[in-house]
């Protein structure tokens, strides 16, 4: 027992699903023939994945976007930081209330309107980036918009993918759609980078708020193959989200994943928003220079899914696929803290942008294969805020900290933190599977 919080207890069976051959949720794996059926033949998954690629790819075109406008507008790496924590900050402060009400609402409704809304912020943006009226305050108002519905959207989105599927996809269906939003988160700014060096970052807000549009469609056709058991709604949002805090604060693997992601997105990815500074002012190239930055990120988290491709679909696989990031992702850090050379710093930004996706990606999917059905949205709005949160954090504090000082001697700070984290998380790795063989988990 934590600070007074007692574990919630495991869900009894609801006999209202009957047997699992009566039940959606348990629909087999295998075909008619006695084959196993691939994840791909499944409708609803298709048209998500396919939604959901669009999507997040446009967002994250956005964000560099708005991190090269900031730094174009204020050639400040502090504001360049504040701006990329804007997008991130509410997750750390509201993420959790939203994972409440992502346990209650109707998940198809809410993310129809949270997308058209984030697509809206998005038109905007390209009205005042096309009329050359963007100022600092325009600035601060929107991204701090953007991050608002964002914090609210994750949640549901991270509760939309189990619930869309059937039970025996599940594991399949949150590993393929995890990978798609940190592969994107890598190869977005990229292509983020071609646009805006081509057409402008007024082309790049337009590109994502279409981009919301297909996402719309999607969720109002798929099917529900599943209801879940959200609180009753009289209950106290408070007592809710103590529950969820109660749970994963006292499961130690989620506990563990949740710590060494915050961690890692605290100095690692912190350090990645402020790639615009590393371009211009460390190796003097300019928006083509943080394209092919950015670019070789995408590279590396391409190279990441080869891994991840490979990976027994099991929580502690995933846990490991984790660690191993940090660690790649410190030598990529710290190696760029002491890259001279422009033509250096391209193949470490790519495996720093490996290291992160396999972070990313280990450490949602390892949650979403442990998590209890009925506190997915709050704990994986944990996971959001921890790991969006620390990103904005750690982009205020690194970009801070880089305009009063070397932006490399940030980088290798960065770097010896975050293998410093690898190394605690491999120790409790150890520690969870101990745990595990002696039945403690159980």
């Amino acid at each position: 027992m934590i600070g007074g919080l007692v574990p919630v207890p495991d869900p009894a069976p609801d006999p209202s699903k009957g047997s699992d051959q009566n039940n959606p949720d348990c629909v087999p794996a295998t075909d008619q023939d006695g084959g196993q059926r691939s994840i791909f033949s499944d409708r609803n998954f298709v048209l998500f994945l396919v939604g959901q690629c669009i999507t997040t790819q446009g967002l994250w075109i956005q964000k560099i976007a708005m991190s090269w406008l900031a730094w174009s507008l204020t050639g400040s790496a502090l504001w360049t930081g504040v701006i990329a924590a804007l997008n991130f900050a509410p997750a750390f402060f509201l993420g959790p209330i939203f994972g409440v009400m992502a346990d209650r609402v109707d998940l198809r409704r809410t993310a129809m309107l949270l997308n058209l809304g984030q697509a809206a912020v998005s038109f905007l943006l390209m009205g005042l980036s096309y009329a050359d009226m963007m100022t600092l305050p325009w600035m601060v108002a929107l991204a701090g918009s953007m991050g608002i519905l964002g914090s609210a959207m994750t949640p549901i989105r991270l509760s939309l993918v189990p619930v869309i599927v059937p039970r025996a996809f599940m594991n399949r269906a949150v590993a393929y759609a995890a990978m798609n939003f940190n592969i994107s988160r890598l190869v977005g700014p990229a292509v983020g980078g071609v646009v805006i060096a081509t057409w402008g970052t007024g082309a790049a807000f337009m590109i994502n708020a279409i981009s919301y549009l297909p996402m719309v469609f999607v969720i109002s056709v798929v099917t529900i193959h599943m209801e879940r058991a959200p609180d009753a709604k009289s209950r106290r949002i408070w007592t809710s989200l103590v529950d969820g805090a109660n749970y994963a604060l006292n499961h130690p693997m989620i506990r563990s994943v949740l710590a060494l992601s915050c961690f890692v997105s605290l100095v690692g990815t912190g350090m990645v928003e402020l790639m615009p500074v590393f371009a211009e002012a460390v190796y003097d190239r300019g928006v083509t220079g943080l394209g092919m930055l950015a670019s070789s990120a995408g590279i590396g988290a391409v190279t990441s899914t080869f891994i991840l491709s490979r990976i027994s679909s099991d929580a502690i696989a995933y846990q490991k696929v984790t660690i191993l990031g940090a660690f790649a992702a410190a030598v990529g850090m710290t190696g760029l803290g002491f890259a001279p050379w422009y033509e250096l710093a391209v193949p470490l930004v790519a495996l720093t942008g490996g290291g992160l996706t396999l972070v990313g990606v280990g450490s949602q999917t390892a949650l979403q294969l442990t998590v209890d059905n009925r506190l997915r949205g709050r704990v994986m709005s944990f996971w959001s805020a921890t790991s969006f949160g620390g990103m904005a954090l750690g982009g205020t504090l690194l970009g801070a900290i880089s305009e009063a000082g070397d932006i490399q001697y940030t980088a290798r700070g960065s770097g010896v933190l975050i293998l410093f984290a690898a190394c605690v998380g491999l120790w409790r790795l150890y520690r969870i599977g101990a745990l595990a063989r002696s039945g403690a988990l159980r």
